[in-house]
């Protein structure tokens, strides 16, 4: 997926989203996911030869802010610099637990995302406006309430089922 994913860590991450949505976009790492997301940052991120140099607070530290920076540039048709999507919230550890707060995203727009796909590319494979598109993918938008031909037309430029853009 071109979208949030890219690499191993981002994608562990990304897929705490999913789970920390359906407990208000936050989920509680115990010590042994800590653990486990602690080793695959060391190996992605900090050079073997350069480990020695910290401690167990400072990588936590790094960890943290390496989750905290996680977002993606969501570039217009137009060519502008674009809107910056931002996955986390928060990221907080209390010595034993680390609790991540993620920032609410549609369904639509996250699916778009990690199509990798612009708007504009979206509403093409739909036959609909940008203007659309963009209105789906706000937060207050109910697609339910939306004519099921255009909710169909989504899912199908989207690669996923109705059912998937409405949660």
């Amino acid at each position: 997926m071109a979208g949030f994913n890219k690499d191993a860590f981002w994608s562990k991450i990304l897929s705490l989203y999913y789970v920390a949505k359906e407990a208000n976009y936050v989920i509680k790492l115990d010590e042994e996911q800590v653990a486990e997301l602690k080793a695959l940052y060391i190996d992605l991120y900090i050079p073997e030869e350069n480990l020695g140099h910290y401690d167990d607070e400072t990588l936590m530290k790094k960890m943290m802010t390496k989750i905290a920076s996680m977002y993606k540039v969501d570039k217009d048709s137009m060519g502008n610099s674009g809107e910056l999507v931002q996955l986390v919230n928060t990221v907080k550890f209390d010595g034993r637990n680390l609790y991540i707060r993620f920032d609410k995203i549609s369904p639509v727009k996250m699916r778009r995302l990690e199509l990798g796909k612009t708007r504009q590319q979206i509403a093409e494979r739909m036959g609909y406006s940008v203007a659309a598109v963009r209105n789906c993918e706000e937060a207050f938008c109910d697609l339910t309430r939306q004519p099921e031909t255009l909710v169909r037309k989504l899912a199908r430029a989207l690669e996923c089922e109705p059912e998937i853009l409405m949660q």
